[in-house]
């Protein structure tokens, strides 16, 4: 095997040295992320909910599966320092590579600009790495569309069928993976019917899940106006989305953002898309290139949608009626086609500008594009760890938390243990934190059933949430204090978050203390009655099913290509 360039180092450790940079305090820190969405405990356990079998809704199907694996083999701690920054990089590798044929300029700006732009910076800002993951994928699956489409085979196949299984780990990363696919392959040829497909086939897990599982199938509408694209300097949500902002989140947007700089990368992006095209059609294939140009134009609309005049209406009107149309509230995810497409049109108009100085050759001109094609990410956000870097601080979580996990984990290995976690709220300020509201950690860190509010509150508008069984709890406690309410749902654990400031006020007697130190308490529920399963056999076993499919898919997806190289090396 050939050792790799210099000038191949180069290009894929700029992408990797952009998110070391956005996530350096996790990579230089002790402890564990814990932060908004963006949540890793030391070892998490395999549920129901980790396949879409829980209470809540199976946003994170496989994926939470994946997590639970990974983490026993791990830890949590090695998990997040490798994701984080390596799903960010990935993207960058992914991108330059899309532009193996447009010079080092071209390669360099596309490989730094897909790591370090407003939707990436905002995204991580929020927490959400799952997301950065579907999006980092999308790069490698247009390749791989590109590569069908010239040479039909079985390892160009399945080449596909794993970077869309990656990309598909989320729901929203697999409806984007869909979507490439099917702009890119669908046409007369069967090929691309086929191959579009098979990608359907991988999002099986969440769409059982979602269909047959305990979580409410609708969602309420208040929260497409919520988390509507949201406007910053360039005034309006629509002209934030072109400028690749707009997230609804203002905590998330860096300064610049909402200063007059923003007009600038809304112009940086206009131009390339202008000039990237015309240097895109000299050596992309025109079917992809008009493909991959259909699934940006999709993505934008999806993601301008509910800011435009009469889209919040329609978007509502799904969400109330349509089973699994709440993956539309958050709608600017769905820019991420349209990120990626600026991109590479970024990096090949850079590109063409580079070889047009290289034949020039005029005062080191070839040089001075090629510095600012390097930087040019940088300068446009010069301020994005403002953002990054409070929710990627990593912390020490108190040691109750594990003892009271080992407690649960040994006492109760009953498949429909449940727990309550509270005061009752969905997000929490811990005094131990990073200083940010985070997910409750208890979700994630104990092997049962954990209840909590899942009702998001953005400005002064309370989203609620899926979780029917949250929804009915949080009404019995309404009624009665715990020991009386709790034992005839079910539930035969109590979590006190000690460090809460309502968690005094709390009525806890006739609960059993089986464990308490000054940051959190359990308590077990005297006479918690054994209830039937939140999903039914029947359905469990279609969840199962689903899940297995997905997996043999992916599997044999992975012996087809290897066996297709190792024959290709032996002749």
């Amino acid at each position: 095997m050939r050792r790799p360039s210099a000038r191949a180092v180069v290009l894929d450790a700029w992408p990797l040295l952009l998110s070391v940079v956005l996530s350096w305090p996790l990579l230089s820190g002790r402890g564990l992320p814990l932060a908004r969405d963006l949540v890793f405990v030391p070892r998490q356990p395999f549920t129901d909910a980790s396949i879409g079998l829980g209470d809540a809704a199976p946003r994170a199907v496989p994926l939470d599966a994946v997590v639970s694996v990974l983490s026993q083999a791990v830890g949590g701690e090695v998990l997040a320092r490798v994701l984080v920054p390596g799903l960010l990089a990935l993207a960058g590798w992914g991108a330059h590579r899309l532009l193996a044929q447009h010079g080092m300029a071209a390669r360099l700006a596309a490989g730094g600009f897909a790591v370090w732009n407003p939707w990436t910076v905002e995204r991580l800002s929020l927490g959400q790495w799952a997301l950065i993951g579907g999006y980092a994928a999308l790069p490698f699956v247009l390749a791989a569309t590109v590569r069908l489409r010239r040479e039909w085979g079985l390892a160009s196949f399945s080449r596909l069928v794993l970077v869309a299984a990656l990309g598909s780990l989320t729901p929203t990363g697999g409806l984007l993976a869909v979507l490439v696919v099917a702009a890119t392959t669908l046409g007369r040829s069967a090929r691309g019917w086929l191959a579009t497909g098979v990608v359907l086939v991988l999002q099986l897990p969440w769409v059982v899940a979602g269909a047959v599982g305990a979580a409410g199938l609708t969602s309420d509408p208040d929260g497409v106006t919520a988390f509507a694209a949201r406007g910053d300097g360039v005034g309006h949500g629509v002209g934030a989305l072109l400028g690749l902002g707009g997230i609804w989140d203002g905590r998330s947007v860096p300064a610049s953002r909402e200063a007059a700089w923003s007009w600038v990368a809304l112009a940086v992006t206009v131009l390339a898309c202008t000039f990237g095209w015309a240097a895109l059609r000299r050596l992309c294939p025109a079917r992809t290139l008009t493909g991959a140009a259909v699934a940006a134009g999709v993505g934008l609309a999806l993601a301008s949608l509910s800011a435009l005049p009469g889209g919040a209406a329609l978007v509502q009107l799904l969400v109330e009626s349509v089973p699994g149309a709440g993956l539309l509230r958050d709608s600017q995810k769905f820019l991420a086609p349209f990120v990626l497409f600026v991109v590479v049109s970024g990096g090949a108009a850079l590109g063409r500008l580079s070889a047009a100085a290289a034949v020039s050759d005029r005062d080191g001109l070839a040089g001075t594009v090629l510095v600012g094609a390097l930087f040019l990410p940088v300068v446009l956000l010069p301020d994005a760890t403002t953002v990054t870097w409070p929710t990627v601080t990593p912390v020490a979580f108190p040691p109750g938390f594990a003892r009271a996990a080992d407690i649960v984990a040994a006492e109760d290995r009953a498949p429909d243990c449940r727990m309550v976690s509270l005061p009752w709220r969905s997000y929490r300020l811990y005094p131990w934190g990073s200083g940010d509201t985070s997910s409750d950690l208890a979700v994630r860190m104990f092997d049962c059933s954990v209840i909590a509010d899942d009702s998001l509150q953005v400005g002064d508008t309370v989203v609620s949430g899926e979780n029917v069984a949250a929804a009915e709890t949080e009404r019995a406690l309404a009624e009665g204090r715990p020991a009386d309410v709790l034992a005839a749902r079910g539930v035969g654990w109590v979590l006190v978050q000690q460090d809460d400031p309502e968690a005094a006020g709390l009525d806890l007697s006739g609960l059993q203390e089986e464990y308490q130190d000054e940051s959190v308490a359990l308590y077990r529920v005297p006479g918690a009655t054994t209830r039937p399963p939140s999903v039914p056999v029947s359905r469990q076993e279609l969840v199962w099913f689903a899940t297995l499919i997905t997996f043999l898919t992916a599997l044999l997806a992975s012996v087809g290509l290897v066996f297709t190289t190792f024959r290709t090396r032996n002749r």
